[in-house]
C-alpha cells in the first residue's frame, strides 16, 4: 500500500533514534516525537493517502480478470478504447472503496465476485467523475438466496439496505445475470440502479406506468412475473428493471419505447444504438 511506503523512512527514523538513545544517550529519545507523529497522522489519513496515489496511477486489472471481462461484458465490449480503459481502471479501483463481507463457510469474497459486483455498477456511472456511490461502502455475498431482516420469509437474490449503506447478493444469480444476461435477470446492475436513483435525488426520472411492464417484456421476453421471482423480493420496482434494460437491450429499447430511450440516454451520457 503507498501509506506504507511513506510510513517506512519515519519508522527508520524510530529506530534509529532508539538505537541512539539507548547506546549513546538518552536525551536522543527525542527524536523519536517527530517521526511518531508522523506515524500517527500517516496511519489516520492512510486511506485517503492510498487513494490519491491509485487515483493518479489506476492498478492494472489482472489478466484473468480482464479474460473474464472481455468474454462476459457486451457493454464493456462495445465501448471506445478510450472508454474501455476508463472502465478497466475504475473496475480495479472501485472493489477498494466497498468492504466486501462473505456468508460462505470460505468467509471470503473471491476476486472475480467482486469484480462482476464492480463491473455491473460502472455503466450508470462510467461518464461521471463520481463513480464509487460512496452513500453504500458495504458488499454482502451470500452464495444462495437468503432470507433477511427486511425479508424474513422471502430467500431472495439481493437488496439495498439504505439505513446501514449496504448491498447484498446471492453469489449464484449474481454470476448468472452477469455472465448471461440475456437469459437471466442481471440482479447486479438492477441493485446498484436503485443506489444511483438514491444518490442522485435531484434527477427528474422517467415517469413509467405499470403498462410499462409489457413494453420491457416485448424487448427481453422477460415477464415482469419471471423477473419478480428470480430476484423473490415483494417490492420490486419498475424503473430499476427499465434501466436494466437500457442498458443489455438497447436496440430493443430504442425501438418499443423511443422517448424513455431518449431520456436514459441523457441522464446517463450514453451513446446512441444507431
Amino acid at each position: 500500500m503507498p501509506s506504507r511506503v511513506v510510513a517506512l523512512p519515519f519508522f527508520l527514523m524510530i529506530l534509529v533514534a532508539g538505537y541512539f538513545a539507548y547506546a549513546v544517550d538518552s536525551q536522543y529519545a527525542l527524536w523519536v516525537i517527530g517521526p511518531f507523529v508522523a506515524l500517527v497522522m500517516i496511519f489516520v489519513f492512510s486511506p485517503q493517502i492510498d487513494w490519491w496515489w491509485y487515483k493518479k496511477h489506476p492498478p492494472q486489472l489482472p489478466k484473468p480478470l480482464l479474460a473474464f471481462l472481455e468474454k462476459y461484458s457486451r457493454f464493456y465490449l462495445n465501448l471506445n478504447p478510450g472508454d474501455q480503459k476508463k472502465f478497466r481502471e475504475r473496475m480495479a479501483l472501485f472493489p477498494m472503496s466497498k468492504d466486501f463481507k462473505s456468508q460462505s463457510e470460505e468467509g471470503t469474497v473471491p476476486e472475480d465476485i467482486k469484480a462482476v459486483v464492480s463491473a455491473c455498477a460502472l455503466p450508470l456511472t462510467l461518464q461521471q467523475e463520481a463513480f464509487l456511490l460512496p452513500k453504500f461502502e458495504t458488499v454482502i455475498v451470500y452464495p444462495r438466496p437468503f432470507p433477511s431482516p427486511q425479508y424474513p420469509e422471502h430467500f431472495h437474490s439481493s437488496e439495498i439496505f439504505e439505513e446501514d449503506g449496504v448491498v447484498i447478493f446471492a453469489a449464484e444469480h449474481l454470476l448468472n445475470g452477469f455472465m448471461e444476461p440475456l437469459k437471466y435477470y442481471d440482479i447486479g446492475l438492477h441493485e446498484w440502479s436503485r443506489v444511483w436513483m438514491l444518490s442522485q435525488p435531484e434527477v427528474q426520472w422517467p415517469e413509467l406506468e405499470e403498462d410499462f411492464w409489457e413494453q420491457l417484456t416485448a424487448m427481453s421476453r422477460f415477464p415482469r412475473e419471471a423477473i419478480e421471482k428470480w430476484i423473490n423480493r415483494p417490492d420490486v420496482e419498475l424503473l430499476p428493471v427499465a434501466i436494466v434494460h437500457f442498458f443489455h437491450f438497447p436496440r430493443q429499447f430504442l425501438a418499443v419505447a423511443p422517448s424513455v430511450y431518449v431520456q436514459f440516454q441523457i441522464l446517463f451520457n450514453a451513446k446512441s444504438v444507431n
